[in-house]
């Protein structure tokens, strides 16, 4: 869990930083001591958490945190006071936990194990296109896949979290080449391109590597395939009658005319 810092007192700020390292799937990717910094590294990096100081000079916590959550709405906030009196308004605008200054690495524990339980109900972040042109956005913004990378996880996309053999990945696209260890050099080297694209956009626990194939964690993310089949009513899975139309292998999986 990435997570932003904002206490105007400097002291505080690395106090929370110190405890905040003992805990491994906590990461404190920005420290701040006032609203403007914080806001105008919101518009440019995603976190999914944020601690605020409550009372400070200019734009107070509770504000900051609305603003925030322009950005991203499922934002995980927590409170960080001296004085309870707060508590109604922090109720009023939804946050997340409140943290009564000084805590200690104890409490910060507690407190994660009930943002781990939050954000396993998150909307994920991730959402993959396979009707029409296959693409993958995070936060809205597409990644940048490529070639043969792209084409890969687009196949395996479409098994919802079915394994795909190696060897079937390589037969279907590089259809009439053969099969020995010479040839699937290619295949290897566009697999190692696709794990440094999903590592560098921050989602490589995505794609799963099994004994003898590749899989997805269809946990990870949503797709207008998974819903289009579940029968949902999500407005990004009505299928127009085209499906992953930049690929010939494709039409295949089409069958009578629906994926």
């Amino acid at each position: 869990m990435r997570a932003i810092l904002v206490d105007d007192d400097p002291k505080l700020v690395d106090a929370f930083a110190g405890l905040a390292s003992g805990i491994s799937d906590l990461e404190v990717v920005g420290q701040f001591t006032d609203a403007p910094s914080a806001l105008e590294f919101a518009r440019n990096n995603r976190f999914e958490a944020v601690f605020l100081d409550i009372v400070m000079p200019g734009m107070d916590g509770l504000n900051l945190a609305l603003r925030l959550r322009e950005f991203r709405s499922d934002l995980l906030v927590v409170l960080m006071t001296e004085h309870m009196g707060f508590v109604r308004d922090a109720n009023r605008i939804g946050v997340d936990y409140y943290l009564v200054k000084p805590f200690g690495a104890e409490t910060l524990q507690t407190m994660m194990g009930k943002l781990r339980l939050l954000a396993q109900r998150q909307e994920p972040r991730v959402f993959i296109q396979t009707f029409g042109r296959f693409l993958v956005r995070l936060d809205g913004q597409p990644i940048r896949l490529t070639g043969k990378a792209k084409e890969i996880l687009a196949l395996v996309v479409t098994r919802q979290g079915g394994e795909v053999s190696n060897e079937e990945i390589y037969s279907t696209l590089w259809e009439g080449r053969p099969y020995d260890n010479d040839s699937m050099g290619v295949f290897y080297n566009a697999l190692r391109r696709l794990r440094n694209a999903l590592e560098e956009a921050g989602i490589g626990n995505l794609l799963v590597s099994t004994g003898r194939g590749q899989t997805v964690d269809t946990s990870l993310f949503d797709c207008d395939l998974y819903a289009w089949r579940s029968g949902t009513d999500d407005p990004r899975s009505t299928f127009e009658g085209e499906f992953l139309s930049e690929y010939s292998w494709g039409e295949y999986l089409l069958g009578g005319g629906t994926p």
